[in-house]
């Protein structure tokens, strides 16, 4: 039971955060390259738990 909230809460949060974090430092420094890296990390944190939790459950 402990994976299921690992893999449905504290993983996809991290990503969340760090793709938060690429997303405004790439966006104030425009640089694209980190702005896609955030933008990929943050739709991550959003489908992970759904493809984990199918799996796990």
């Amino acid at each position: 039971m402990e994976a299921v909230l690992l893999y449905s809460e504290i993983i996809p949060t991290i990503l969340a955060i760090a793709g938060m974090y690429f997303i405004l430092t790439g966006g104030l420094d425009e640089n694209r390259v980190q702005l896609g890296v955030g933008i990929g990390l943050f739709v991550l944190a959003i489908i992970v738990p759904f493809i984990t939790l199918s799996i796990l459950i």
